[in-house]
């Protein structure tokens, strides 16, 4: 079981993506943005971050950025549905130049989303065990 943030903007897709993570396991906390989210991050501890892209209040970028720049090791998977007049594509390339480990493309499978988290984790653990931080 890993504990996520979840952040998105759009309620529906907050929601469905809670259900997938909780039905893997996982325990979920939520935030609609990126600025309510950067606090929570930060004082908390999560295995995985799973953000939207393009969001109001704080967009998805600027939070993986922000986390990078702060030195936070979490995992992040990125999620997006294409920018405003973008394709998918321009919005997958930009997350991951922000330091998304992961870039999955909506509408997100519950298998696509629990397999992301779970290699990351994955990843993340054999890290600590190693030395890394």
């Amino acid at each position: 079981m890993a504990a996520v943030l979840l952040v998105d903007d759009v309620m529906i897709a907050r929601y469905t993506l809670r259900l997938f993570l909780e039905r893997g396991g996982h325990a979920v906390t939520e935030c609609s943005g990126g600025d309510e989210a950067l606090p929570v991050l930060t004082g908390g501890r999560f295995d995985v971050l799973v953000t939207d892209v393009w969001m109001a209040g704080g967009d998805g970028l600027q939070l993986i950025r922000r986390v990078k720049e702060a030195g936070m090791t979490v995992p992040i998977v990125a999620v997006t549905g294409g920018a405003p007049r973008a394709p998918q594509e321009f919005s997958a390339d930009e997350a991951q130049k922000a330091g998304a480990d992961r870039v999955l493309m909506k509408p997100v499978g519950l298998d696509e989303l629990l397999r992301a988290v779970a290699e990351l984790t994955a990843t993340r653990q054999a890290g600590m065990r190693g030395g890394l931080r």
